[in-house]
Formats: C-alpha cells, sequence, structure tokens
C-alpha cells in the first residue's frame, strides 16, 4: 500500500510545483523601460528686442565614462531680457553615421514627471524665470525668460528631474532622479 501512494504523491507535488511555478511567472512585473540617454543639450537665449539668438551647447557624444563632453561658453550682454528654449536629444552612433531622437517633445508631455532647474553662481548674474507648465500647471521650464544683470563671470547648471508621482508645488532641484546635470561656463558683458 505504500508503494501505490508514492507514485501518486509525486506526481501530486510535480503539479504543484508546476502550477506554483507558471503563477510566479506571470505575477513577476515587466521591467520598468530605460530613457534615452540624453548625449546634447541646446539652450538658446534671444534677445526680447530683437537680434541674434545665443546659443550654448553641452555635447557629450559616446555617453558616460568616455570622452569628456564639449561644452560651449554662454556669452551673454549685461542688462538684457532673453526669450529661452532648451532641447535635450540623444544621438546613437550606428557605423558611419548618427541616429538623433529629439527628447524635448516626450519631456514635454510627459511634463507632469519633469522639471528643468537653472542654478545659477552667483545667482545675480542672470535669473531664469519658467514659462511653460505641465497639464497641472506647474512648471516644467523647456522655455525661459532670461534676464542679466551687470557684466560678471560664473556658471549656469541645468538639471532635468524626473519626478514620476512626487512633482508637486513644493518640489525642488532635490526632488526626483536627475537626468541631467551639467553646467555651462557664462560670461555676462
Amino acid at each position: 500500500m505504500k508503494k501505490s501512494f508514492r507514485p501518486y504523491l509525486a506526481f501530486l507535488l510535480m503539479g504543484s510545483l508546476l502550477t506554483f511555478s507558471a503563477c510566479k511567472d506571470e505575477e513577476e512585473p515587466e521591467p520598468d523601460h530605460e530613457h534615452d540617454v540624453v548625449t546634447t543639450v541646446t539652450l538658446t537665449l534671444t534677445p526680447s528686442t530683437g537680434g541674434q539668438a545665443i546659443t550654448a551647447t553641452w555635447e557629450d557624444l559616446d555617453g558616460p565614462g568616455g570622452n569628456a563632453p564639449a561644452i560651449d561658453e554662454l556669452v551673454l550682454s549685461a542688462n538684457t531680457t532673453y526669450t529661452g528654449s532648451i532641447s535635450f536629444a540623444s544621438e546613437e552612433a550606428h557605423g558611419d553615421h548618427h541616429d538623433t531622437h529629439d527628447l524635448t517633445t516626450d519631456i514635454r508631455e510627459e511634463g507632469t514627471a519633469h522639471e528643468v532647474f537653472y542654478q545659477v553662481t552667483p545667482q545675480s548674474l542672470v535669473a531664469f524665470s519658467k514659462i511653460d507648465k505641465d497639464a497641472n500647471g506647474r512648471p516644467i521650464g523647456l522655455e525661459t525668460s532670461a534676464t542679466t544683470n551687470a557684466a560678471g563671470t560664473g556658471k549656469v547648471r541645468i538639471l532635468l528631474k524626473h519626478q514620476p508621482g512626487t512633482k508637486s508645488s513644493t518640489s525642488n532641484e532635490n526632488t526626483g532622479e536627475t537626468d541631467v546635470d551639467i553646467s555651462f561656463d557664462t560670461k555676462v558683458q
């Protein structure tokens, strides 16, 4: 009697394990998709009274850990107000050509989870005000107004923060994950 019971017990245990394994596989969450690596950031400031736009680009085509990025100096006029925009792109090398994916539209569409922060050192060098808003009326920072004061030198640090579920009226540069953290040497003359 013991011998005839063992095969049934073995089949029962194997069936339970297979069922448990099958359920376990179905319950595992799908992995989060990885964000594109930002390889190019372009800040464009146009004098509000008209004139030629000033463009500064930060570019790191080989991504983190490779060659140092190429960074333009941001040169602005004293006592001037500018209309600003910033764009983010991801470029991938494929043999003898590059594929460029403009991430700016994605950031704008996912504005409730993104915000661009501008930190200026010294603070009196240039003041940035965010113009564009997300669906909840909170700032995104892709479009700005920037006003310079007297001549001087310093840095403009730009942070793109990813803040899904945490962006609020009290969010700041410490809220969420950092997608981009770059600086432009800045001269106001």
